[in-house]
């Protein structure tokens, strides 16, 4: 296990946390990530956070724009190659990688999955298990193949979901998990102390990438499935409606407890409560925002929100082109 040498392929904050406790217990020798990319308010160009740990620990790192059937990075396959790569390892890497890398390692391509598969195969469990009211979800590493996430499970651990979280502190959660939980299942499966299992394809449910129109709020729907919506979206593409024709990001909120005597029109800012929030009109019941940001303005809490807006109270979010 000490000469086991391993890829990496991963980018975003969950990889970074993995790639690091992966670099503790294992031979790391080439780490695979996203290329390059303008970000921050600079525009300026930057690489992925597990591109910024490798070169860190001197690691080869290499960033192909494209990885498919049709395009295979040559010289990826060949660094690959050169390296002995015994085993690949990857976690939310953002590109579906083709047969030819999945077989390439004696031991395989093992992936941490953000749910319990069968359930939520594709590219968003998380945001797909707070939008589906979900008290229970959890991690999954399975053996890839060349079906979405379909490979044999190894192991999986589940975490019991907070009804207050949204995905960034599911996200956490799971960050605060996935790093320990890989190493160990890595551990096992290649001491063979582990079986892989076949997952029940009665079981299986998918979830499809999240569009930035995805985040709009339909306020004729239910305060629970609106709540959902907004934890569900806080990190991207944050759940949003118009005021007055600007665009209103909503980033947190709950279900207000109150019901009114006669129902308002669904979106009608029914109150403005200094200690529950700004209460809203939904389709079925009422919810009180906490935090939210107008279109040009920064992110607040609610009563910051109320201090700087006047005759908020009876106006009626929703208005728009999405």
């Amino acid at each position: 296990m000490n000469n086991m040498n391993i890829a990496f392929f991963g980018s975003p904050r969950l990889a970074a946390a993995c790639l690091t406790e992966l670099i503790h217990a294992f031979q790391v020798k080439l780490v695979v990530t996203q290329p390059d990319r303008e970000a921050g308010r600079g525009r300026r160009i930057a690489g992925t956070l597990v591109n910024d740990i490798a070169v860190k620990e001197k690691i080869t790192v290499s960033k192909p724009r494209q990885i498919d059937k049709t395009l295979i990075d040559k010289t990826l396959f060949e660094t690959l190659n050169s390296l002995r790569i015994n085993l690949i390892v990857v976690v939310a890497y953002g590109k579906i990688l083709p047969e030819e890398i999945i077989s390439l390692p004696e031991y395989g391509c093992l992936n941490l999955h953000g749910s319990l598969l069968p359930k939520y195969r594709g590219p968003s469990p998380i945001q797909s298990a707070l939008l589906n009211g979900e008290r229970i979800t959890g991690i999954t590493v399975q053996v890839m193949k060349n079906e979405m996430d379909a490979g044999d499970v190894i192991s999986q651990e589940e975490i019991p979901v907070n009804p207050e979280w949204t995905a960034e502190d599911l996200m956490n959660e799971i960050i605060g998990r996935a790093p320990f939980f890989l190493v160990k299942t890595i551990k096992n499966y290649l001491s063979e102390t582990i079986t892989p299992q076949l997952q029940r394809e009665s079981e299986v449910t998918y979830c499809s990438k999240i569009r930035k129109e995805d985040g709009f709020i339909d306020w004729h729907e239910s305060s629970e499935a609106i709540l959902n919506k907004v934890k569900a979206f806080n990190l991207w593409p944050v759940s949003f409606t118009y005021l007055d024709g600007n665009v209103l990001r909503i980033y947190r909120a709950h279900i207000h407890s109150v019901k009114s005597i006669v129902p308002d029109e669904p979106g009608k800012i029914a109150a403005l409560d200094k200690s529950k929030g700004i209460v809203v009109q939904t389709g079925k019941g009422m919810i009180s925002i906490l935090e939210l940001q107008l279109e040009n303005k920064k992110r607040m809490n609610y009563r910051d929100f109320m201090n700087g807006y006047r005759n908020l109270e009876g106006k009626v979010l929703g208005p728009g082109t999405v």
